[in-house]
Parts: structure tokens; sequence; C-alpha cells
């Protein structure tokens, strides 16, 4: 599984504390934080870089900064051991210019006559200098090491800095141009690049047309190979076998491209070009490139694939992203939504009670199951860029052409009016889980975007 992350652990202490507990803490957080986190994580620590492993005097972070930096960390988890020194955890982080997460594990009752730990004294010390040193951080509230909450907060720190990262130095492959009537899509490359370093890589549809017909005729083993696999899971009775074939080639050309220029995400011009270039739309491609963890927007939408790609990167790349039009209110439930595009859904989303299918064009037939869903969209205006998300429950509603699914959420209304004010488009980025607080926090990082979460969300991780 692809590593989005690198956390850097940093145990923090006082320098007169007491050693034997504070190493106690210190092996119960390491040993914690390796079974809890994901597999799409790394971690590394101090062992074998301070004596104890344990961060406690300024003279210590030159050897701390220069470790973290040779690991290529993304960001710093400072759990403190007891009272900590916020000296070292305000320098730490402006230093390394990184996500930082503070906690500390809650304190058993007081003994008489024995010096307590103070945990959460120290990190309400260190927070304010983090502050004072005006560096972003996220915090879990003061908990047990075996609680939810310091699980949930972890990995959702993980997750946040996996967007912080997946953010800045961003690639994307655009393929084709935009459709001509489609303004709502325009986006300003220059600003991508000045703001987040997010790079946009060309791909012409006359160039990626070529390289289909090359694949036809050079790699037929492998084209039928896909297009038996496909086959499996997807009813294609109406879909010509040349016609899958030229399906089955769009996709090693596209992923060729994703490979070599090293792109994050794709957004393809869909619905135009390739019918006539090749016989098929890329509709079901987009869901193939999905279902290999490569987020794709549909109708050469940039800022739909950037959102899509910070809504992978939000599920640690345990989630396929469905890029979906905004499109019906349920005519009986003022609260429900339907989410559709013409055929590019993933297949692995596919609901349990029906097999899907293609139409004769390339486009899937078939609902999503049921389940939390996170939609997001990052969009901009005279160069102010917002990240909106929002979180409901996938509903089994009444059928629909092509790919689709019923959201319900708890004040549609109030989801509308931010959709049209935000400003933002009819196209999002949907997940299933729930990322809103994650997309949210993940911006005091990223910079130059303001979050703009439909409902409110915490200020601490783990709630």
């Amino acid at each position: 599984m692809e590593k989005f992350v690198k956390i850097g652990i940093v145990p923090i202490k006082r320098g007169f504390t007491d050693m034997v507990s504070a190493l106690e803490q210190k092996d119960l957080f390491l040993k914690k934080c390796h079974q809890i986190a994901p597999e799409a994580v790394d971690l590394c620590d101090l062992e074998g870089v301070l004596p104890e492993g344990i961060l406690y005097d300024a003279s210590q972070l030159d050897a701390v900064c220069d470790f973290l930096h040779a690991q290529k960390a993304d960001a710093i988890f400072m759990p403190h051991c007891d009272f900590g020194c916020e000296e070292v955890v305000g320098r730490l982080g402006a230093r390394m210019k990184l996500p930082v997460l503070v906690w500390g594990n809650r304190d058993p009752l007081p003994v008489p006559g024995q010096r307590d730990r103070d945990t959460q004294c120290g990190t309400l010390a260190s927070t304010k200098c983090l502050q004072r040193y005006k560096v972003p951080f996220s915090y879990i509230i003061n908990s047990d090491v075996d609680g939810e909450m310091f699980r949930k907060g972890f990995v959702d720190f993980c997750a946040v800095a996996a967007v912080a990262k997946k953010a800045r130095g961003m690639r994307i492959l655009q393929v084709g141009s935009r459709p001509q009537p489609f303004l709502s899509v325009i986006y300003n490359e220059d600003e991508l690049l000045r703001k987040f370093g997010i790079e946009i890589t060309p791909y012409s549809s006359a160039v990626l047309a070529n390289d289909v017909k090359k694949i036809l005729e050079t790699r037929a083993d492998e084209v039928d190979e896909g297009v038996r696999l496909y086959a499996e899971k997807v009813d294609v009775s109406k879909m010509p076998v040349e016609s899958q074939r030229a399906q089955q080639a769009l996709k090693l050309a596209i992923l060729d491209k994703v490979v070599s220029s090293k792109s994050d995400g794709v957004a393809l011009e869909c619905w135009t070009v390739l019918g006539q270039a090749i016989g098929v739309g890329g509709c079901q491609v987009i869901g193939m490139l999905a279902d290999l963890g490569i987020p794709c927007a549909c109708e050469t939408d940039v800022l739909g694939a950037i959102s899509a790609v910070l809504l992978k990167a939000a599920t640690l790349g345990r989630e396929p992203i469905f890029f979906a039009d905004i499109t019906v209110r349920h005519a009986n439930d003022d609260n429900t939504e339907l989410l559709w595009h013409c055929g590019p859904f993933p297949v692995s989303l596919a609901h349990p009670n029906a097999k899907p299918a293609i139409a004769p064009g390339g486009q899937g037939q078939f609902e999503l199951h049921n389940g939390a869903v996170t939609i997001c969209r990052m969009d901009a205006l005279e160069g102010k860029y917002t990240l909106m998300s929002g979180q409901g429950t996938a509903v089994d509603g009444p059928a629909k052409g092509g790919t689709y699914v019923w959201v319900k959420v708890s004040d549609w209304e109030k989801w509308e009016e931010k959709l049209v004010f935000g400003p933002y488009i009819h196209h999002v980025a949907g997940a299933f889980g729930s990322y809103s607080q994650i997309l949210s926090e993940a911006c005091k990082y990223i910079g130059e975007v303001e979050p703009d979460p439909m409902d409110p969300v915490s200020r601490v991780l783990g709630k």
C-alpha cells in the first residue's frame, strides 16, 4: 500500500522531572502508536538519536531537527511524558515548519507525598508557546493512551498531515481541454503554482488518441486481459467488444502518463473528443482509475481533481473517490439529494443488491451502496480559495440511469445556500466515511485556503 505520510514521534519531558516515569510513559506512547497507526503511515522516533529517546533540553534540538530532516518526516507528534518543556516544543515547531500534534496521557489520581506528572498543565504551556512562535498545531484532549479519543485523534492527525502534504506540490494530469460551454470549471494555473506549488501537466486529446491506437496494436494481450477481468465484475453485454478493448486501452494510456508525469490525479476531457477519436467515452475509465487509487475528475475540472486528491489523502488511501454532479432534490424528502454522473463512479462502490452494467458508449450504470459519505470541493474566486466539506448518509432511492447515489443530510437548504454563494459549482468529490474535520483541520497547515465545512467541526481531534 502507498505510504501517504511519515510521522516523527518526539516524546517531551521537563529537564528536572523523574526520568523513570518519563521512560514508562514514552514506552506506552510508542507501543500504542505502532499498534494504531494505519497501514499507509510510517513512523519514526528518537530511539538511538537521544540517549533516552526523549527531548527535554534546547541543546538537543539540532540533533532532533537533523534526524527529522534526514527521515523526511511530514509531521511531528509531541506526546508529553509529564509537564514537558514548552521551550523545546515551540522552538522545534518553529524550526521544522511541519504539522504538529500535542497531547499528554491523562494523569492518575494524586498520591499524597508524591510529585504528579502534571501532564495536562504542561500541554497548556506548550500550546501557548507554539502560538507565540506562530506555529499552527493540532491537539487531542488530555485523555487515556488506551482510550478511543487518543486512537481516533492520532489516526485523524495522520490523515490531516497526509492532506497537507498532498496539497503542497501536487501534480494534476490535464487530459484535453475543457468543454467549451463549461465556464464553471475555469481555473488559474498561475495561482495554483504560486500559492500551493500545484503543477498541471497537459496531455492533449490528439496525443492520447494516438497512444490508445498504439496500445491496441502492441499490447493486445494486456488489453484483452483487462476486458476479461472487467467483464467478471460488470455486465458488458450491451457494449461491443471493440469498444471494450478501446476502453481498456484508454485506461492504460492514461495510467502510463500518470506514472511518467508522477501525477497525483487526473482531470479528463471525457465526453467530446474521446467518443469521436477512439469510439468510446471516458466515463468508466474514470471509475477504473479511481479503483486503482488515482482520483479523477470529469469534464477537465482541474479544481475538481485537486479536491478528489485531497479527499483521497483524507481517507489515507482506504477509500476510492467518486466524482459527482449535485443534481436533483428528492421530491418526497427535502433533505435528500441526488449525486449523479453519466457513468464514472468506481465499480467497487456499487450497491450489493444489483450487478453493475455498462452502456454501449462506456457509461457505468449502477447505484452506490449505503453508508456515511463526505463530499468536498476546493474552489476559488478572485484569488480566494476555500475548501467546502460536508457529511451525509447514502440511502436507497429512486433508480436513475448512469451512476448515482442519494445522500441524506441534516439541512439541505443550508447546503444549497453554501454551494450557491460559496462560490462552488455542481461538481464534488465524494468518499465513504467522515472526513470533514480532517479536511478543515488540514487547511491551517496548507495555508492560502480557508476551511468551509457545512457543519461546525471541533477544534480538537479525537471527538
